[in-house]
C-alpha cells in the first residue's frame, strides 16, 4: 500500500486502452496513486507535463509475436530524458534484458496487474529519496541565485556570453553543499560514481574488467597528474602511458599483520583507526569500502605499474555492451581534499605536482580589458 498521505504519480504506456484501464481501476482502488494512461506518441510530452514518479511501459506495439517492439526504443527515451523507476509490463519481455536497479519486469498473464503493483510499492522508498534530493538542491539553488545575483555587473545582459550567473551559481551550490554537511562525510562519499568528466583524474580508481568486485588485486589508483592526462580531439595525452598503484588486500596496511576473521587487539584497533584518519600508513593509503563497487583493500604506492591508454576504458558502457576489450574500466574519481592527499602521499616517494588545464584565454581577456580602461580613465 502507499504511505499515508502521500501520493505517487504514475504514467501507464500501453497501445491497449482495456488493459490500460484495467490498471488503472486496480491502482485507484488502492488510493494514493494519480494515474494517466497514454499511448506510446504520447510518451514524450507526458515525461514534461506529468512528471512522473514511475512508469509501466509495454514494450509491444499490437499484437505478439508480429507486433512492433516500439516499446524499447521508448525505454531508451525515458532513460534519455526522464528519471524514475520502470516496469516493464509485456509479453514480450525476452525480447530485451533489463538489468538495472530501478527497473522491474512483469509478464502478461493473469493477476500479473497485482505484481506491477507490487513492484510500484517496492519503488516507494526510492521516490521519497529523489522527492528529496530535488527539494534539497532546489533551495541551494534558490539561495545560490539570490546571493549570486549581487556580483553581476550592471549590464548583466551584455555578460550573457560569459555565463555569469550560472558559472557563479554552480561554484556556490557545489562548495555549500561540501560545506553545509550536517554531519562528516561517510568514508565512501570521497568516491564520485560514476567517474567524474571525461578525463582521466590523478586518484581515479581502475579495475580489470575480467575480475570480480571482490578481489582487491584486480584495482588500480591512478598516479599521473591530471593535467598531462587530458585527451581532447585532435590532442593526445602528455603521457603515453597511466602510473597506477597496485592494491591489496586490507591486511598488508601499515604492517599490522591482521587478517580477515581474526579478532583485533584493542591497541591494534587504536592504530587502524589513526590510519585511516591520516589516510595512510607507510607507504600504504586505505582505500574506501563501497559494496559492489570497491572492497575493503589498500593502494600499495611501492608497487606500481603502468597501463597504456589502448587497455583501458572511461565509459562502463562501453565494457557492458561487449563492444571492446579494453582490460580496465574507470570504476571511480576520488574527490578533492583527498584526491590531494593522494597526491601528497606520492610526492613522499617520487613525482612532481601537476597544474590542472586552465582557460587561460578569460583571464588574459579580464587583464586586457583592465589596462585599456586604466589607460583611458
Amino acid at each position: 500500500m502507499t504511505k499515508q498521505g502521500k501520493t505517487y504519480k504514475v504514467l501507464i504506456i500501453d497501445d491497449d486502452p482495456s488493459l490500460r484501464e484495467a490498471l488503472k481501476d486496480t491502482l485507484h482502488e488502492q488510493n494514493g496513486w494519480c494515474v494517466k494512461e497514454a499511448e506510446f506518441d504520447q510518451v514524450e510530452n507526458l515525461l514534461h507535463t506529468f512528471q512522473p514518479d514511475m512508469i509501466v511501459l509495454d514494450l509491444i506495439l499490437g499484437q505478439v509475436p508480429d507486433g512492433n517492439p516500439v516499446g524499447n526504443a521508448f525505454f531508451e527515451k525515458i532513460r534519455e530524458i526522464w528519471f524514475c523507476p520502470i516496469v516493464v509490463y509485456s509479453a514480450a519481455i525476452s525480447m530485451k534484458k533489463f538489468e538495472h536497479p530501478l527497473v522491474e519486469t512483469v509478464n502478461k498473464g493473469q493477476d500479473s496487474d497485482m505484481e506491477v503493483i507490487k513492484y510500484l510499492n517496492k519503488f516507494q522508498p526510492i521516490i521519497e529519496q529523489i522527492h528529496s534530493t530535488h527539494s534539497h538542491f532546489d533551495a541551494k539553488i534558490r539561495r545560490a541565485l539570490h546571493d549570486s545575483a549581487r556580483y553581476l555587473p550592471d549590464d548583466s545582459c551584455l555578460a550573457g556570453d560569459r555565463q555569469v550567473l550560472m558559472r557563479n551559481v554552480r561554484r556556490l551550490v557545489a562548495a555549500r553543499t561540501d560545506m553545509e554537511s550536517e554531519e562528516g562525510i561517510k568514508a565512501w562519499e570521497r568516491f564520485v560514481m560514476p567517474p567524474l568528466g571525461e578525463h582521466l583524474l590523478t586518484a581515479d580508481l581502475l579495475r580489470r574488467q575480467d575480475k570480480d568486485w571482490h578481489d582487491e588485486e584486480a584495482f588500480r589508483l591512478v598516479l599521473t597528474p591530471s593535467c598531462d592526462m587530458v585527451r581532447r580531439e585532435g590532442q593526445s595525452a602528455k603521457v603515453n602511458q597511466i602510473l597506477v598503484a597496485c592494491c591489496e588486500p586490507l591486511e598488508k596496511l601499515g604492517n599490522m599483520d591482521f587478517k580477515s576473521g581474526n579478532n583485533l587487539s584493542k591497541k591494534q584497533i587504536e592504530r587502524l583507526k589513526n590510519i585511516l584518519v591520516q589516510g595512510m600508513a607507510d607507504s600504504h593509503i586505505p582505500i574506501p569500502f563501497r559494496e559492489k563497487f570497491v572492497p575493503i583493500m589498500a593502494a600499495n604506492l611501492k608497487r606500481l605499474e603502468l597501463i597504456d591508454w589502448d587497455n583501458l576504458s572511461m565509459t562502463p558502457e562501453v565494457i557492458a555492451s561487449g563492444g571492446n576489450d579494453y582490460l580496465y574500466e574507470r570504476v571511480a574519481s576520488t574527490d578533492s581534499p583527498f584526491r590531494e592527499m593522494v597526491v601528497w602521499a606520492y610526492l613522499r616517494v617520487s613525482g612532481r605536482p601537476g597544474l590542472p588545464e586552465m582557460d587561460a584565454e578569460d583571464w588574459l581577456g579580464d587583464i586586457l580589458r583592465w589596462l585599456t580602461e586604466a589607460k583611458e580613465s
